[in-house]
């Protein structure tokens, strides 16, 4: 398997890379060290792992971090759970809380232990299709922030107006595109690679567009290869009841994330 992705990148080998890389060639891309390691790693490859490391000089855009689209609402909501991730303990230092915000970048990145990145080069115009669009505010407004102590995590969502269904509400596709994405973050993260296998939603009321909203998901069980995931989606202040879901994932070995069928 890690044969092919090293042939992949051998066919790059002295092109020009136009992800917005400036016309860099994969030779200036890569320094001595990082080409020992890709060499190394494709041999002693081990699990992926939720550690967001990145072997480059410079780091992707995060996009869990507050921009001018935020209302308000939102910004409040995101300090809450941010104030969460960190705690003062009996001397007043801060440590490290339950809670945990995730990043958010707009490719499918998939790290080995080590920080290999083993997203395909060759499919540099490749998007995450909540993160596609590059007017901040007009689709998926969104951050996540993970327990893992309870195994659950909370969303906090603000929808764009290019989300718009019935008029002044959002999509219901759109609805669901969150609840898949948000269940998915949770079981990937624990779970490790994992693919949806059933999503079921019960849409409980119209959800206003340009709203603020909390996407709550939490870990029912796991069976074996199978992660069950319960979700519902609420106001911030947890009075209004939007949406309700379950969802399936199933864990997926590495070699299907390029290609292999073994």
């Amino acid at each position: 398997m890690f044969g092919q992705i090293a042939r992949r990148l051998g066919h790059l080998h002295g092109q020009q890379i136009s992800n917005g890389l400036n016309g860099i060639s994969f030779n200036q891309l890569l320094s001595k060290e990082t080409h020992r390691h890709l060499q190394s790693s494709f041999k002693t490859i081990r699990p992926i792992s939720t550690i967001p490391l990145w072997p480059f000089s410079s780091r992707p855009r995060d996009f869990s971090q507050p921009n001018s689209s935020w209302s308000p609402e939102m910004r409040k909501a995101y300090d809450h759970f941010n104030a969460l991730c960190d705690t003062d303990n009996e001397n007043g230092e801060k440590t490290r809380g339950p809670w945990r915000r995730l990043p958010s970048y707009n490719r499918s990145i998939k790290y080995a232990t080590g920080g290999i990145h083993l997203s395909k080069f060759i499919q540099a115009e490749n998007r995450l299709f909540t993160r596609s669009v590059k007017e901040q505010g007009a689709t998926f407004e969104y951050v996540v922030f993970v327990n893992k102590e309870e195994k659950s995590c909370v969303c906090v969502f603000q929808s764009g107006r290019l989300l718009e269904g019935a008029p002044g509400h959002v999509h219901g596709g759109a609805i669901a595109t969150m609840i898949d994405t948000v269940t998915g973050t949770l079981a990937g993260y624990l779970s490790g690679p994992v693919m949806t296998a059933n999503l079921s939603i019960d849409y409980r009321s119209p959800m206003p567009l340009g709203s603020v909203v909390l996407i709550h998901s939490a870990l029912d069980r796991i069976e074996r290869r199978k992660t069950f995931i319960t979700c519902k989606v609420t106001s911030t202040d947890e009075s209004k009841l939007y949406t309700e879901a379950t969802a399936l994932f199933v864990s997926i070995s590495v070699g299907h994330l390029f290609g292999s069928r073994n």
